[in-house]
């Protein structure tokens, strides 16, 4: 009832400024008329943003309640298998596995990524005997150092051996890998890896699926990768199901939506981009939207890995671009509202992507900075052949001297200015 109250209220919201904005010019003429830093020019600007700002409220709403219904389909197709509540604040983690929790190997117990993260923060201000006083929160046993590689290990491999199906699934992995003390021996961790996957650990699910499909360790079979891959999803584990929606071969596109979105309701970076992508080219069923687009776009940026993030800035680059040239008429370069510094910032980070077609970045960047240093940001003077001086810190702006660098700082460039 709240959702639909809150639904209510911002389109009632939104109809309203729109029927109040269809009175003045547009923005282009307000700026051409009274100059691109006029006070008339950024009142205009300054309800785009508010009615903007509503429209984005709105439609993440109706996308919440999408996803929450994608949620709740999976929810009654596969009922959580291994759900339990965090013994520090009692939340109930709904799929506990490596991804959602933090694990302490001396007694095997857990706490949730929330708990975790409060005590990290506690530890890096106050110190971590103080916060833990050297012992583990759950069974009081002292804490395994992580330096200490050998107590660690020799824990975790007595975890395994007591049939602990995420110790097995780590032991196994070490051994298959050769890695943290443990001798290369593939047949030994895949006898580890197997028996946590015939306990339905959803890590190992996922990891036994990689092998029949790398075809290393054992033959290859893509019945069944797809099959470990598919019941690793659907015990709620995020890259799994982000690789079985990302694989177009085995499901459809109702399946595939399905799927990717689990994924990135989880935070997924990469589902997120996908999910980015099919909104700003209306794929799989879903309507158009540039705000969406961007805002998946923007949740991509969390990535960590260094080989991906330049595609994803790319994408974020291209749907904070479109979004702004539809919200904002192409005026773009109105100081305190102009996008222009932040695209660039993202296109230079995406200049080192290996997966981009050859000069598409370049190409980008180049059409936004030709127009760009063709006039004064402040007083929009025309320039003479390479006159112009650029903004050092965000290298989005360019002036015809000081005085108007001043001036168009002063204006709200200071706003949008990104340290380069």
């Amino acid at each position: 009832m709240a959702d639909e109250t809150d639904e209510q209220q911002l389109r009632e919201k939104i109809a309203f400024q729109r029927s109040f904005m269809a009175n003045f010019p547009t923005l282009t003429t307000i700026a051409q008329k009274w100059g691109i830093s006029s006070p008339e020019t950024k009142s205009k600007a300054q309800l785009i943003k508010e009615l903007s700002d509503n429209e984005e409220q709105l439609e993440l709403l109706l996308e919440s309640e999408r996803i929450a219904a994608a949620v709740r389909l999976q929810d009654e197709l596969h009922p959580p298998e291994n759900s339990e509540d965090c013994p520090i604040c009692f939340e109930t983690i709904k799929h506990v596995y490596s991804k959602t929790i933090s694990r302490f190997y001396c007694c095997g117990g857990w706490v949730c990524d929330k708990c975790r993260n409060e005590r990290n923060s506690t530890g890096m201000k106050k110190g971590v005997d103080e916060m833990f006083h050297g012992r583990c929160p759950l069974c009081r046993d002292t804490l395994i150092n992580d330096s200490d590689q050998k107590r660690e290990n020799s824990k975790i491999l007595e975890h395994a051996n007591n049939g602990r199906a995420w110790a097995q699934s780590l032991v196994g992995t070490w051994y298959m890998d050769g890695t943290y003390g443990f001798a290369l021996d593939k047949e030994k961790g895949l006898r580890f890896k197997q028996q946590a996957t015939d306990q339905r650990d959803p890590g190992a699910l996922a990891e036994m699926a990689l092998e029949y499909d790398k075809g290393d360790t054992v033959e290859r079979n893509e019945s069944k990768y797809l099959h470990y891959m598919k019941e690793a999803a659907d015990l709620g584990h995020t890259e799994a199901q982000r690789i079985v929606g990302g694989n177009f071969e085995s499901c459809d596109k109702k399946e595939h939506l399905h799927y990717i979105t689990l994924a990135a309701s989880q935070g997924d970076p990469k589902a997120c981009s996908l999910l980015g992508l099919h909104f700003l080219y209306a794929d799989c069923g879903l309507t158009k939207s540039l705000i969406l687009a961007k805002h998946y776009a923007e949740k991509s940026l969390e990535e960590t890995d260094p080989e991906a993030l330049p595609t994803f800035a790319y994408n974020f680059s291209n749907a904070l671009y479109h979004l702004s040239v539809e919200r904002y008429e192409r005026a773009l370069t109105i100081p305190g509202y102009s996008p222009i510094p932040a695209i660039l910032f993202w296109l230079r980070r995406a200049l080192v992507g290996a997966y981009l077609p050859v000069g598409t970045v370049a190409k980008f960047m180049s059409m936004i900075e030709t127009k760009e240093k063709s006039r004064c940001a402040n007083c929009n003077i025309k320039a003479e052949g390479s006159s112009l001086k650029r903004c050092i810190r965000c290298l989005g702006a360019w002036y015809c001297g000081k005085e108007c660098q001043v001036q168009h700082w002063k204006a709200g460039h200071k706003f949008d200015c990104i340290k380069s």
